[in-house]
């Protein structure tokens, strides 16, 4: 069975390569999206990075990741994607299929985290599990019965949203919300998420309290996410997760604290396993889907 060729669409970069029907990855390159030139030129950009290996490698398709919410039927971006201006409207699946004369998939981002995850990476062998990406924001994926589940605006798993004492959860418990919450307490600038850790093993009591507040909110909205959906898994990505063990813990652990006792243990926190080429991993996974290929 052939590969597809895989894109994983950012605000600033792209990731293009060659995905096999057993989820390697392989001719990865990395360029700088073009984003401040227009929705329009970065598909004709895309245009331009795929035809040198549409014609060395005869793909069975392909398969795109990107920013926004995208309608999965015609491809076309609904909104949500501020990073590229006049991206919304436009339709990579469109223009790709008529540029190469392909079949053509198209599927948000965070969508295709999840789909990675239940194939690859962590949630292999879920009928039902959420993905959860902590980072500027809070958004995710939603899997049940195997299959992803959209909504009916192709718009669910933006739970970052949610309200939590009184403001979207994101504006707590993204890591972004962390650094900002640890220059309030420090009184000091130019903190990043590894300098946090680094203060946060060595002891220091500002750090320590401050993590443990972030935690127990990014606690409180994953087990609210439980009590919603159920899931066998939550799988959580994001730059945190590079913690380890520890983390995963500490959070799991922060959960049950907050979990109703009937609720406690039945879902498994595990890290995302995907990598880093999971958007292009979930592209392929989406397009082996929609062609009844895998």
């Amino acid at each position: 069975m052939s590969s597809l060729l895989a894109f994983d669409i950012g605000g600033t970069q792209i990731k293009y390569g060659l995905v096999g029907p057993d989820g390697v990855v392989s001719q990865v390159q990395t360029v700088p999206t073009p984003a401040m030139q227009g929705g329009p030129h970065v598909l004709d950009f895309l245009c331009t990075l795929a035809a040198p290996l549409v014609a060395d490698h005869a793909p069975a398709g392909i398969a795109i990741s990107t920013l926004g919410l995208v309608d999965p039927e015609t491809g076309v971006i609904l909104g949500a994607a501020e990073a590229i201006p006049g991206y919304p409207g436009c339709s990579p699946k469109t223009v790709l299929a008529n540029a190469f004369g392909l079949p053509v998939t198209v599927e948000n981002d965070v969508n295709c985290v999840a789909l990675a995850e239940g194939w690859t990476g962590a949630a292999q062998g879920c009928a039902h599990f959420i993905a959860l990406t902590v980072g500027t924001g809070i958004g995710g994926g939603i899997v049940i019965n195997h299959a992803l589940y959209r909504g009916a605006r192709a718009a669910a798993g933006e739970w970052g949203y949610m309200r939590i004492d009184g403001k979207m959860w994101e504006q707590h418990a993204s890591t972004s919300a962390l650094v900002r919450a640890i220059e309030a307490a420090t009184g000091e600038g130019g903190w990043s998420g590894e300098r946090i850790m680094t203060a946060y093993d060595g002891g220091d009591a500002v750090v320590c309290a401050v993590v443990a507040q972030w935690r127990e909110l990014l606690a409180t909205g994953i087990a609210n996410l439980i009590y919603a959906f159920n899931p066998q898994r939550v799988v959580v990505g994001g730059g945190i997760s590079a913690r380890g063990e520890r983390f995963r813990q500490e959070l799991s652990t922060a959960i049950d604290d907050v979990l109703e006792p009937d609720f406690r243990g039945t879902t498994a926190i595990c890290l995302a396993s995907a990598g880093n080429h999971a958007g292009m991993i979930g592209a392929a996974r989406n397009w082996w889907l929609a062609h009844a290929a895998v």
